[in-house]
C-alpha cells in the first residue's frame, strides 16, 4: 500500500519547478493577445488598419483578432460543455462505491485520506476498448470525477501499485487545480501556438507524477502499463527499462517527440521516476 504523506497539506511543494512558470507565462500570452485584438479593433475603429497594412493585412488582422475575442466568450461556453463531456462519461461508465467495485472502492478512499482530500471526486470505470487511460473532469468545485479504463483495473488484484498510482496521478490533477476553468481559459492561447500549450500541459503531468510518488513511494514502476498496456505489464524488467531509459532519453528525436508531446515520453518519464527514488523531490523531469 502507499505510504502517508509527510503532511496533512501542502502538496503544491511536489509541483514541477517548470509548472508555475509556464501558467504565468501563459497568463502573459492570452493577456497579450487580448491586448493586441484590442489595438486592432483601436486602428480599424479610426480608419487606421487599411491604410497602415492594406486590405490583406487588415483583414488577416481582423480575423486574429476576433479569434482572441473568443477568450472572452470562452468561459461560458466552456464551463457548460464541461458538463455535458462529464454528463456523456459518467452515463456510459460504472460509479465506484461500497457496493460496487467495493476493493477499489476502499483503495481510493485510503488515498483520499493519504491527499488529504475529504471529499474526493466521485470515481468511475468505464471500457476503454483496449485503451490504457484515465482522466480528471471538473465541472466546478462542487462536481468533480475520475474516470479510469477498465484496462487499469484489471491489474487491482495481481499489481495493484500500478491502480494505486494511476489514482494518486489523476487524485493529484484535481489537488493541483489542473482542471480549473481559468487553466483551461488561459491555455487557449499556448494551445495554438503547441509549444507553449504542450509544455506547460507536460509541466503539470510531471506534477501529478511527483505528488503521486508522495503519497506512492517506490511506485516508479507502476507506469509500465502505459508503454505495454495490462497484458503483459508484469513481464517488464524495470533495471533494464532503466538502461533503455539511460541510453535514449538525450536523443534528439526524442527531444523533439518529447517537445510536442501533452505527456513526457516514456522513458524521460521513467527517468524522471526512478530519480525521485533514488535523489528525492529535488530530482525534476526533463522538459525537452
Amino acid at each position: 500500500m502507499c505510504a502517508h504523506s509527510s503532511g496533512s497539506g501542502g502538496f503544491t511543494r511536489f509541483r514541477h519547478r517548470w509548472e508555475m512558470p509556464m501558467i504565468w507565462f501563459s497568463a502573459i500570452i492570452t493577456f497579450l493577445a487580448l491586448g493586441g485584438a484590442m489595438s486592432i479593433w483601436w486602428f480599424d475603429w479610426n480608419g487606421l488598419l487599411e491604410s497602415s497594412f492594406g486590405t490583406e493585412g487588415a483583414t488577416d488582422l481582423r480575423d486574429m483578432a476576433e479569434t482572441a475575442y473568443l477568450i472572452l466568450l470562452a468561459p461560458l461556453a466552456i464551463y457548460i460543455y464541461r458538463f455535458y463531456m462529464a454528463a456523456q462519461a459518467r452515463s456510459n461508465a460504472i460509479l465506484v462505491g461500497p457496493a460496487q467495485f467495493p476493493e477499489l472502492y476502499a483503495l481510493y478512499q485510503d488515498l483520499a485520506q493519504r491527499l488529504d482530500m475529504p471529499n474526493p471526486p466521485k470515481l468511475y470505470v468505464t471500457n476503454g476498448d483496449g485503451v490504457v487511460n484515465a482522466y480528471a473532469l471538473e465541472c466546478n468545485r462542487r462536481y468533480r470525477y475520475i474516470v479510469m479504463h477498465s484496462e487499469i483495473t484489471l491489474m487491482l488484484a495481481k499489481s495493484p501499485d500500478v491502480v494505486e498510482f494511476v489514482l494518486a496521478h489523476e487524485m493529484a490533477h484535481h489537488k493541483l487545480r489542473h482542471v480549473s476553468l481559468w487553466r483551461i481559459i488561459i491555455g487557449m492561447v499556448p494551445n495554438m501556438l503547441v509549444l507553449p500549450g504542450q509544455t506547460t500541459t507536460r509541466a503539470q503531468e510531471y506534477s501529478a507524477d511527483r505528488v503521486a510518488m508522495a503519497v506512492c513511494p517506490n511506485h516508479a514502476s507502476a507506469i509500465r502499463i502505459l508503454a505495454v498496456g495490462p497484458w503483459i505489464a508484469d513481464g517488464v524488467n524495470p533495471d533494464a527499462w532503466l538502461e533503455q531509459c539511460d541510453a535514449e532519453h538525450r536523443e534528439w528525436m526524442v527531444r523533439a517527440a518529447n517537445a510536442v508531446s501533452s505527456h513526457a515520453v516514456g522513458v524521460k518519464r521513467f527517468k524522471a521516476l526512478r530519480d525521485i527514488e533514488r535523489k528525492g523531490f529535488s530530482a525534476h523531469g526533463e522538459m525537452f
